[in-house]
């Protein structure tokens, strides 16, 4: 697991050693361990991070990804990096530092600055530990320069395109989604050992069957509450793909032992990215105790191929161009929707998160594909159809393949497991009725991210009675990582 904790100083009194200690402490899951400095006159560049390597010019080039993913170092300028899959890169020449984000947006890099210094980081929370709460993070496809003497020039080096309506037959179609898809899961070393997030829907499936293709060592792993979808399903669905499964349980006490870590972790005390960070984040956690070092999410094919249900509205009632723009405008935020979160969450374990699916040579292909061959409104089942007929051809069973599913923290049964937790052990709730508390669920997540010093969040003025030993026991775990800073 790989991450980049960095500072530019302009002034010497400032303990920059100190604050770039401070930055990468909570962040050490990461293991951003590597230090490199750069001076510039009176300015110095000073970061932790994994790998680096000179460019054409002497600059030094500092890339933010895991080795047990194939890279190769070929990379010496902004139109090469920006074909790599997954990295954010640091870029150190005579005219400041460049930061990069490539355009699949499954690695994030935030930046802010406060006076003499410009910090960037991995995670926010590297920010936050040095006082600075007001953070911006680097888009998919955008370059930013702060130079030696303190100027911020930001631009644009990639754009995901809508891509035009492919006119090739539905056979070539199929072939070229799944080459496409073989060359992403190619990144995965056959040494490496990985788990694969895992529900027993269709995406997951498929994700399972060629992970299993690449890596000797594949786990599926599924977190669920008792009597939940995800419960039957994976089962069934791991039993039929021939892999082993491994099954987390929710129930209230964990979920209330483990809400501190998860809303540090994805640094959101938003309900719904909870709810969807618990399941991650106690998988991958499991998978990590496995000894895996990659996870791999089956994120991506319900915004490429028309996953819900407001998709086949869209379709039904405004027709086929405002669906292919839909999906267009959804897949050109799932970072910040979705990819964030879950690889924050993910990599809080110490474990490389990879998300497949997000390849742009598959986006591209996906989005190309006639939205009618995508969503059927008079057919079982409805959406996603060509996907699927794609899963089935790459080895996934009918049986798998044609069965719909529902939102994570819904077949996960986290949704649910999280009110019932909450109910238990807010004082007074008990008394409430369930829907009643359903509306106090977002004030006790806040009051939670309050109490674990989360700068982004303000003291409401709710009086809630919180048994607050599970904060106690994060706040004495975070020991020197936890700062007065964020306050």
């Amino acid at each position: 697991m790989a991450g980049i904790a960095g500072l530019l100083v302009t002034n010497g009194d400032f303990d920059s050693y100190l604050a770039l200690q401070k930055m990468s402490e909570v962040i050490r899951h990461r293991r951003c361990e590597t230090y490199h400095t750069v001076k510039h006159n009176d300015t110095h560049c000073m970061i932790f991070g994994p790998r680096s390597f000179q460019g054409p010019d002497d600059d030094l080039i500092i890339i933010d990804i895991n080795e047990d993913l194939i890279f190769s170092e070929e990379t010496d300028d902004v139109e090469s990096i920006s074909g790599i899959f997954g990295v954010v890169a640091v870029i150190i020449d005579n005219t400041g530092v460049r930061l990069l984000r490539t355009l699949d947006g499954t690695r994030a890099l935030y930046y802010g600055a406060m006076k003499n210094y410009f910090a960037f980081a991995t995670e926010r929370k590297s920010l936050w530990n040095i006082g600075i709460t007001s953070v911006q993070v680097l888009e998919p496809g955008q370059g930013i320069t702060q130079s030696w003497d303190g100027n911020l020039v930001r631009d644009r080096f990639a754009t995901l395109e809508n891509p035009p309506r492919t006119d090739a037959p539905r056979e070539e179609i199929l072939d070229e989604l799944r080459k496409t898809l073989l060359t992403s899961f190619e990144r995965l070393g056959s040494d490496t050992s990985c788990a694969v997030l895992f529900s027993g829907g269709v995406d997951s499936s498929l994700a399972a069957v060629l992970t299993a293709s690449q890596c000797e060592n594949t786990h599926l792993v599924t977190t669920r509450s008792a009597g939940a979808h995800d419960d039957a399903a994976a089962a069934s669905a791991a039993s039929l793909l021939g892999l082993p499964l491994h099954t987390v349980e929710l129930n209230s006490h964990i979920i209330w032992e483990t809400l501190p870590e998860v809303i540090y972790s994805i640094e959101t005390s938003r309900q719904m990215d909870v709810e969807i960070g618990l399941p991650f984040y106690l998988a991958s956690k499991k998978a990590a105790a496995e000894g895996c070092t990659t996870v791999i999410s089956g994120q991506g094919p319900d915004e490429l191929f028309a996953g819900y249900a407001k998709h086949v509205k869209t379709y039904e009632e405004e027709g086929t161009e405002s669906l292919r723009e839909q999906l267009w405008r959804e897949v050109s935020i799932t970072h910040e929707a979705n990819i964030e979160r879950d690889e924050r969450a993910i990599a809080a374990h110490g474990v490389e998160g990879f998300f497949p699916y997000l390849d742009q040579h598959f986006v591209t292909a996906s989005l190309s594909v006639p939205v009618e061959w995508k969503v059927s409104p008079a057919g079982t089942p409805q959406r996603k159809v060509i996907f699927r007929e794609l899963a089935q051809i790459m080895g996934v069973p009918e049986k798998i393949a044609l069965t719909p599913k529902n939102a994570t923290q819904y077949s996960s049964g986290s949704s649910k497991a999280l009110l019932e937790s909450i109910i238990e052990h807010v004082d007074g709730f008990s008394e409430l009725s369930k829907k009643k508390v359903s509306r106090l669920v977002q004030d006790v997540l806040d009051e939670i991210a309050y109490q674990i010093q989360m700068p982004t969040v303000q003291k409401k003025d709710r009086h809630l009675h919180l048994d607050l030993e599970s904060v106690s026991k994060f706040l004495d775990g975070r020991g020197s990582s936890s700062s007065s800073n964020t306050r």
